[in-house]
């Protein structure tokens, strides 16, 4: 029977990214023994809330489309499987709201372009609303939404990973 050789949907770069991960989670883990994985951290590192450098006022006079990033600074392609990747603030048309990180795929760290979040990992595509457009993750699922409100009036914005929203939730 012919050898078959398979060929990935990675550039060289993110290949590298993912290898390079999965060789330091191996390191990190005593070599990938037999023992049972640890838990993925929670989304932001240990706390479930975010204090932002924004402000309510300060990002609803940004134009529709504007993104602030919350991530981890891990690699963007994780070593473990469905590992918490941070949050996005994003500001529409009708207002504020704070989406995962997390690509719904296997948990890569989705990156926002101009009209649109990708996962460099595999290549799953999803809306500003986080709302899957392409796969392998499943189209039409949507990215965990969560709550976002102001420390004080006029404070900082706070996200409480801890507590998910619908999609169509926003601060105005």
């Amino acid at each position: 029977m012919p050898a078959t050789t398979l060929q990935p949907d990675l550039d060289r770069r993110g290949l590298c990214a993912c290898v390079l991960a999965l060789a330091a989670a191996t390191a990190c883990s005593g070599g990938g023994g037999g023992g049972t994985p640890a838990p993925a951290p929670p989304a932001t590192g240990g706390s479930t809330l975010v204090t932002t450098t924004d402000t309510k006022s300060g990002l609803m006079g940004q134009p529709a489309g504007t993104i602030r990033d919350y991530t981890s600074s891990s690699s963007s392609c994780p070593g473990t499987l469905g590992a918490a990747q941070g949050v996005y603030l994003v500001r529409d048309s009708t207002g504020i709201y704070a989406l995962s990180a997390s690509c719904l795929h296997q948990g890569g760290r989705i990156q926002p372009g101009s009209s649109e979040f990708n996962c460099p990992c595999h290549g799953s595509r999803y809306d500003l609303n986080g709302t899957v457009t392409g796969g392998p993750a499943p189209v039409g699922q949507v990215l965990d939404h969560f709550e976002v409100r102001e420390s004080t009036p006029g404070g900082a914005l706070l996200i409480d990973t801890s507590k998910k929203v619908t999609a169509s939730t926003r601060l105005s």
